[in-house]
């Protein structure tokens, strides 16, 4: 992509793609945080709906339908679905309408959608990634062989990192006692710490070079996830769930539960499983 231009695939959704995020940005940004935050039930993954969640997936699956073909949609909120018509081998569209639910309904502006392209049942077989950080406007695109935009630049491989010494690392479910479990491995390896609530931007954000690795602390789903570790992925960094070796063969769907790291060498990663606690 960062070479030779967008591919006929992504010429064909990613319009779609960007309409969906441009419409949440704006019916999200126009809510006061407590009503982005009124309840609207559980969610197929059994988190709490939030009316930012609701609103944010609806666009997605109007913009979706839109498009006239059949097609099969994995989201956070109504789980599997068909559009048009779709079912097995058609194609799968993976949508984190809201992540960063918990920033968006408290007013904070760390919060993006997420959508991937997948031609298969795994994680091996997303094509295409797109996540939108609704705070700052910021796009990050990637498409499999082709390459990572941010905001159209390309995103290319960095000089490698001392893994004994990295300046960031980018956190996520980072609860108080996991923080604490990790802090001992940590002491020596690492100046400072984020965690910015949000899984998608935190891998995105390293995959950028604004930090050095990531690590979840917590559980991820295939939803919170499937763009932006290709983002990460195209950029030349390793990404594990916590083995870079298993990541290809996750499942996209909304039974599976893994920990997410990112980092340059499998030195670095090996510290962050541990973090993981695996």
């Amino acid at each position: 992509m960062a070479e030779g231009g967008e591919s006929r695939t992504a010429q064909e959704w990613l319009p779609a793609f960007r309409r969906a995020c441009d419409r949440i940005g704006d019916a999200v940004g126009a809510m006061a945080p407590e009503e982005r935050g009124e309840p609207r039930g559980r969610g197929a993954g059994g988190d709490v709906t939030i009316l930012a969640d609701r609103i944010a997936e609806d666009i997605v699956l109007e913009e979706l339908g839109a498009l006239g073909r059949p097609l099969r949609v994995l989201s956070e909120e109504v789980g599997a679905v068909a559009v048009g018509g779709g079912g097995e081998g058609d194609p799968l569209v993976v949508v984190d309408p809201i992540d960063g639910s918990v920033n968006a309904k408290r007013g904070l502006p760390l919060f993006s959608t997420s959508i991937a392209l997948a031609e298969g049942p795994t994680m091996a077989d997303v094509l295409l990634g797109i996540v939108r950080d609704h705070g700052t406007g910021e796009e990050w695109l990637a498409e499999r062989g082709r390459g990572a935009l941010l905001g159209g630049t390309p995103l290319g491989p960095r000089p490698p990192l001392d893994p004994r010494r990295l300046q960031l690392l980018m956190m996520e479910g980072a609860t108080p006692a996991r923080v604490a479990r990790a802090a001992g491995r940590l002491d020596g390896r690492v100046r400072r710490l984020r965690a910015l609530g949000s899984l998608a931007l935190s891998l995105c954000h390293t995959a950028a070079g604004r930090a050095d690795a990531m690590v979840g602390l917590g559980p991820a789903r295939a939803v919170d996830v499937a763009a932006a570790q290709l983002v990460v992925q195209e950029t030349g960094l390793l990404v594990g769930v916590p083995h870079p070796e298993d990541l290809a063969a996750t499942p996209l769907d909304m039974a599976a539960r893994f920990r997410m790291t990112a980092a340059h060498d499998y030195e670095t990663i090996d510290l962050l499983r541990g973090l993981s606690g695996r």
